[in-house]
């Protein structure tokens, strides 16, 4: 009787930043480990594990369309702590789209309690308005608290995690297309996406033809901290905190589940990885084979499974979806988009 054997990869929830945010870049560090995960199979079942936490080394470069407030409609009902209204999407030029929209400042949203948001808490925020940007976009509000002082937020992305759309008349209208997939992490696993966006030629040189050529379009940054567990059949989970970073090196230990990822979507802007698992394999194929099944194990299959949630669905709270990422490989092969991408691929046989 053959067994299967599986690394399961979860990316986490995602920090979410605008690729012209420069700024910010220097603000996102390694983070700390989290101490509880979920893993779900295919076949539904979930498992619970501790897991291992890298730092947020992958990240995924998305455009979906931009857009902005209506500005006749914005309504701030104080009573609820909530904006409500429609939203503008630019779908190409002199075409837009409008969708109903909540800004929900009450605490109701499943993504409130993100650490560091600069979000003044429910019960001091007493007057939201709009803010029109120097050629009049309605693209910020302004948030005054109970102490009179005044912040500013951008729509995009400020309050991605904080505005729910009803997409039921246009259901693709949050899809996010993922441009390119890459990761950081220098040599011991100490750096973090940031440090490759703000350093990286390539990045700007995607951004910029993005924008040169799609200039309705918003870029979006999802950076992302992976977790994994082995699965051992019959039900053994190995949970070892450094057995992939030991054995493969800090860098080769997140390509695989970058390779994985561009393996399933091929983004426009990838080069390599692009035919994983097939192809020709990556040099580090037979050490992580050996990892998922030692060669003491009896003789089975190994395979990777991979979670990449647009939003938090392992959050206890519900979740609602505010992105679901495709490409047109995906969206030809794997019927469409997904807010919650499953992913389950046979580590190819030979030398590796």
């Amino acid at each position: 009787m053959q067994y299967h054997s599986t690394l399961h990869l979860s990316s986490g929830f995602p920090i979410v930043v605008g690729l012209q945010h420069i700024e910010d870049y220097r603000k996102i560090k390694v983070a700390e480990p989290t101490d509880h995960m979920i893993f779900k199979r295919k076949d539904g079942h979930e498992m619970h594990g501790v897991g291992v936490t890298h730092g947020y080394h992958h990240y995924i470069i998305s455009t979906r369309p931009r857009c902005v407030f209506n500005q006749s409609s914005f309504t701030w009902k104080s009573s609820l702590k909530k904006v409500v209204g429609e939203l503008e999407f630019e779908l190409g030029y002199r075409h837009w789209k409008s969708v109903p929209f909540e800004l929900l400042l009450d605490g109701s949203s499943p993504y409130h309690k993100r650490p560091g948001s600069p979000l003044p808490l429910p019960e001091n925020i007493v007057d939201v308005f709009l803010d029109l940007g120097p050629m009049g976009h309605p693209n910020r509000v302004i948030i005054e608290d109970t102490e009179g002082r005044r912040k500013g937020f951008f729509l995009e992305p400020d309050l991605f995690h904080f505005v729910r759309v009803d997409d039921r008349g246009w259901s693709d209208c949050l899809d996010l297309k993922i441009e390119y997939i890459g990761i950081s992490t220098g040599d011991h696993g100490n750096r973090d996406f940031a440090d490759r966006l703000w350093n990286h030629e390539k990045v700007r040189e995607i951004a910029g033809m993005i924008q040169r050529d799609a200039p309705n379009l918003q870029v979006y940054v999802f950076g992302y901290q992976a977790r994994y567990v082995i699965e051992n059949p019959p039900g053994k989970l190995m949970m070892n905190v450094d057995i992939l970073k030991a054995r493969l090196g800090a860098r080769d230990a997140a390509q695989v589940l970058e390779a994985s990822l561009i393996g399933h979507f091929r983004p426009t802007y990838n080069d390599v990885f692009k035919e994983f698992p097939g192809g020709k394999p990556p040099h580090w194929v037979g050490v992580l084979r050996d990892i998922i099944r030692p060669s003491y194990e009896p003789p089975g299959r190994e395979f990777i499974s991979v979670v990449l949630p647009s939003d938090n669905r392992h959050n206890p709270e519900g979740a609602w979806i505010f992105g679901r990422f495709y490409t047109d490989h995906s969206r030809l092969k794997h019927n469409g988009a997904t807010d919650l991408c499953e992913i389950l691929i046979e580590l190819p046989r030979g030398e590796g």
